[in-house]
């Protein structure tokens, strides 16, 4: 299956990063879940790439601790990312076991015009008001 969406690249690098760590440190998305305080589902929601979910700055400081790293190094990219909102195309691949480490075979990745930004950010500011109406 042949998936597009326009994500912040950091955030699309933060997301893989985490899943790769937690894999090497053999602990499941559930046990990360209890580990730093979310829902159970919350952790497979930021991982799959069709959801919307992220991790924010204070989920990353509760991810190094469950995680036991020893910087925030271990996290982030060692040079600034050039691009803020890329449009990323992706082939996800049959996994047989959830802790699969590919999991998909990246196909294009592209910055986006400043009309799909705009896009994204209508998008994001629509996500953050009905999550300040609960």
């Amino acid at each position: 299956m042949i998936v597009e969406f326009i994500i912040s690249e950091l955030d699309f690098y933060l997301i893989e990063k985490v899943r790769e760590l937690r894999i090497k440190a053999n602990i499941s998305q559930v046990k990360l879940a209890h580990k730093i305080g979310v829902s159970e589902g919350f952790i497979g929601n930021v991982e799959n790439p069709k959801q919307n979910q992220k991790y924010n700055i204070r989920m990353l400081n509760r991810i190094a601790n469950a995680l036991e790293l020893k910087s925030y190094c271990d996290l982030f990219p060692e040079k600034i990312i050039s691009n803020d909102v890329v449009k990323i195309k992706i082939e996800l691949l049959d996994t047989n076991t959830k802790n699969q480490e590919s999991r998909f075979k990246s196909i294009k990745i592209s910055p986006c015009t400043e009309s799909e930004i705009e896009d994204y950010n209508k998008k994001q500011n629509r996500t953050k008001s009905s999550k300040n109406i609960l």
